[in-house]
């Protein structure tokens, strides 16, 4: 280079250094203002001010001199980062720690990288993911507890703030390419429908690509899917087809897509599995092979001892851990009954083969890597968890979750009848509370419970060949959720930003774990030496080896009809030495509360400091007052709905409720005059909820009656239906009334046609509390599953074939007491996680 271009070289430099920070910071390429020149950024401000135009302009281009702004690139060795999260997997369940359910994928990054002994959540999912991707503490992050029971305060409004940008944001605004794939359950639920807003969908919070489901849970075989903010159905027409398999397949097409476009640009894939949250849904393939293995059949007691001497064998657990007692409160083992036993071995294979599927396809992204010859370039973070196994499926665990949410446990016998069908897409099924408690060896409690690491406690692996130097070793130091964003941001050279998108930036509150990856740290002491947790009124605090937690005051699996004690004085507290390293109690076995009054003291004291600095207060272990508090609400206070024509994908938070009182249907609509069939308006599907439609028929029979069916959980069908409809207008109207005020109280409709009525019924019970989440409202189709079993049985979308003119819900008031909902709502809430 001459001195003449390098002159100019060195004022362009310093031309773009005054609008995009320091020029010592930055990384440049090429000669400034040619298109191939390239800069990385100081990170003070994403996306950065446009750079102030380097060239020359005059009169004629000919006697000007064209300037291109250089393209935005990350520091030169920045990695592709694939950042793995499974759902409700409790410490114990991977092989990878001490599981007896092979998880060789996990194990694969075990083996190349580490494995870390003493990673935390937050308890839930949606408060784990908010923490995961900000780098903050999940009440600062907006989530203190699922979005549905939020509340107008800070810490709990489920409302990621601006301050606290995400890892998608920064990376992408650094020159990353950056996605999402899997559960979503970070959007606000009233803003979870096609009128947005947008920007706290993953597109709006930085993730450029998203393939995924929004919300708690999803079925894998017919799931609420969305690419972007569009609902599609890749599944129509495809028996067999499940979202694990098609996600997997999604997110190897986009990592090649990316490298084959732009070889040089690092990827960002944010890869979450619905898997093992409910419904377990495996393959049938996969059940055959887990059942095959006997894995359960011992009982969740001798599954638990033998999950413990794994720990203990492969160095999970020190040899001075000691496994937590079993709970009075759940049955042992060898007192179940022949059929309970089968069932419940059931239950626990169809998980076992849920984990090792969803393992099984994250091995194949994993392996796609490789292929591409990514491998080496890539930091790949694998957490088995967002919280402790989930104990939602009450005692006896469910073949259908929904009942679970609306309070009403399935009996044993029941269950049995789904037996042959259990994790096909005829199910949407949870284990028994008993397995979650095994899951989660060798700790106490399960999900939900913020104060105990079987609430908290995850497994996770990390490896970067080439930059972690003890490979297959183990980690000890205490770390949470929030010290993963640090350490993207160390690996990558990016440092955290001041300012995004015009507003300044809260601190992060994790630390790096990058000082870990030498072998020379293994014992080291932690560098996150304070960390508090809390959910829904159960808390604890960790600081240099010691935690301090209050007792829970309800069991996870209950629906409580006791009222909660008073959140501050009505908690009894414990204390551990649970150690960090080789010594202590890393199990919280020996309660030293009474023993160190003045210790626990001292770190009560604590947490209350750190509750005041993180956005915990104020402190709330209620529901009803939560759940009742006012929220933004598409539908708040509206009595009419009125539509105009088809529509599809309303979520509920969109959708008129007809729960708990009188409403009235009526549709307008025009027959040809051959006839017409189809979905009218639908809410719900196979597993509970409501439709008016035109039937089907058999062989032209049957065809073109008006029918109304009620599905009560998939435990019981109401229909009423009239004659067929002629060509030319109609006018039908379905109106119910409830025979008397309360929760899911029984009533009678009337299904009239041109203002006579075709049909009365009667039903004992009606759904209490909500029809499936993961379904949504409909008008002229029917998305996902269908309400009919046998009867007026239909195959989806069943798309209408006449035409609706206008359709109108008039609904009553609520007829739901204030004591109903205390009873009802606190494990709903908790479970929709």
């Amino acid at each position: 280079m001459n001195a003449r271009h390098a002159f100019k070289l060195l004022t362009s430099v310093v031309a773009i250094a005054s609008c995009l920070g320091s020029a010592s910071a930055q990384q440049v390429t090429g000669v400034l203002g040619s298109p191939s020149a390239t800069t990385t950024l100081d990170g003070k401000q994403l996306p950065p001010p446009d750079p102030k135009f380097g060239g020359v302009i005059k009169e004629k281009a000919s006697e000007s001199k064209a300037w291109w702004a250089p393209r935005v690139v990350p520091p030169k060795g920045a990695p592709n980062v694939l950042l793995i999260m499974t759902d409700d997997s409790g410490f114990g369940a991977p092989g990878t720690f001490g599981g007896v359910v092979p998880t060789p994928a996990m194990d694969r990054i075990a083996k190349s990288g580490l494995r870390y002994t003493n990673f935390h959540s937050t308890s839930l999912c949606s408060p784990s993911r908010a923490a995961l991707i900000t780098g903050r503490n999940h009440h600062v992050a907006g989530f203190g507890v699922v979005g549905e029971i939020a509340t107008g305060f800070p810490g709990y409004n489920s409302v990621i703030r601006k301050e606290n940008g995400t890892i998608g944001a920064i990376l992408r605004d650094n020159g990353y390419a950056t996605s999402w794939f899997g559960k979503n359950h970070n959007t606000p639920f009233y803003q979870a429908t096609q009128a947005g807003p947008f920007d706290q969908w993953p597109n709006g919070m930085g993730f450029e690509y998203f393939y995924g489901f929004v919300g708690g849970d999803a079925s894998q075989w017919q799931p609420n899917l969305y690419r972007n903010t569009t609902a599609i159905f890749p599944f129509e027409g495809k028996p067999g087809w499940n979202l694990t398999t098609a996600m997997a397949d999604e997110a190897i097409q986009y990592m090649k897509q990316i490298k084959d476009i732009a070889p040089e640009k690092p990827f960002l894939v944010y890869y979450v599995p619905g898997g093992t949250h409910s419904p377990h849904h495996p393959t049938p393939e996969w059940i055959k092979k887990i059942s095959d293995m006997h894995l359960f059949d011992g009982g969740w007691n001798k599954v638990r001892e033998t999950i413990f001497a794994n720990q203990k064998r492969q160095g999970i657990m020190p040899a001075n851990a000691q496994l937590t007692p079993w709970p009075k409160e759940l049955p042992e083992w060898d007192s179940l009954g022949f059929l309970e036993k089968k069932l419940f071995i059931k239950q626990a294979d169809v998980f076992g083969a849920y984990l090792a599927y969803t393992d099984h396809e994250i091995g194949r992204v994993i392996q796609a890597v490789e292929d591409m010859g990514q491998l080496d370039n890539t930091l790949i973070i694998y957490i088995a968890g967002d919280n402790g196994a989930s104990p939602e499926g009450m005692l006896n665990g469910t073949p259908n979750e929904f009942t679970t949410f609306n309070g009403v446990p399935v009996p044993v016998d029941a269950q049995l009848l789904w037996y042959p069908f259990w994790g096909s897409d005829k199910t949407f099924p949870h284990f028994a509370a008993p397995w979650a408690w095994a899951m989660d060896t060798p700790f106490k409690w399960t999900k939900q419970v913020a104060s105990h690491f079987g609430g908290t406690a995850q497994g996770m692996a990390m490896s970067w060949p080439g930059h972690i130097n003890d490979e297959g070793g183990i980690r000890r130091q205490f770390h949470h959720l929030i010290d993963v964003v640090p350490t993207l941001l160390e690996a990558t050279g990016i440092p955290l930003p001041e300012m995004v998108d015009g507003i300044r930036q809260r601190p992060m509150d994790g630390v790096s774990m990058a000082y870990t990856w030498d072998k020379a740290n293994a014992n080291v002491a932690s560098r996150h030496t304070t960390q508090y947790f809390e959910m829904l009124g159960n808390r604890a605090i960790y600081h240099d080896g010691w935690l301090a937690a209050t007792t829970p005051a309800t069991l996870p699996w209950e629906l409580s009809t006791k009222p909660a004690p008073d959140v501050i004085t009505g908690y009894q507290w414990e204390l551990y030495n649970v150690g960090e390293l080789q010594a202590g109690d890393p199990t919280e076995s020996n309660d030293l509360a009474a023993s160190m009054p003045d210790k626990l003291k001292q770190m009560q004291d604590l947490f209350y400091a750190e509750a005041a600095k993180h956005d915990v207060l104020p402190l709330d272990n209620s529901s009803l007052t939560r759940w009742n508090a006012p929220k933004p609400n598409l539908t708040g206070g509206r009595r009419v709905f009125t539509y105009s024509g088809p529509l599809t994908g309303v979520p509920n938070s969109g959708a008129p409720s007809i729960l708990n009182k009188a409403y009235t249907i009526t549709a307008e609509v025009t027959i040809p005059k051959d006839g017409a069939e189809g979905m009218i308006v639908t809410d719900g599907g196979r597993f509970g909820g409501y439709a008016l439609f035109l039937s089907k028929g058999v062989g032209g029979i049957r065809k073109g009656k008006p029918v109304f069916l009620y599905n009560l959980l998939n435990l019981k069908r109401t229909a009423w239906a009239g004659p067929e409809l002629g060509a030319g207008k109609h006018t039908i109207v379905f109106d119910y009334k409830p025979d008397s005020p309360g929760l899911g109280k029984g009533g009678t409709g009337v299904l009239s046609v041109d203002g006579k009525v075709v049909a009365r019924n009667s039903m004992d019970h009606s759904t209490p509390i909500t029809f499936p989440e993961d379904e949504t409202f409909d008008i002229g189709s029917d998305t996902r599953t269908g309400v009919a079993m046998l009867e007026y049985r239909y195959d989806v979308p069943f798309k209408f074939t006449g035409t609706i003119n206008k359709l109108t819900f008039d609904l009553g008031q609520e007829q739901v007491t204030a004591e109903e909902r205390e009873r009802m709502q606190e494990t709903v809430a908790k479970a929709r996680d």
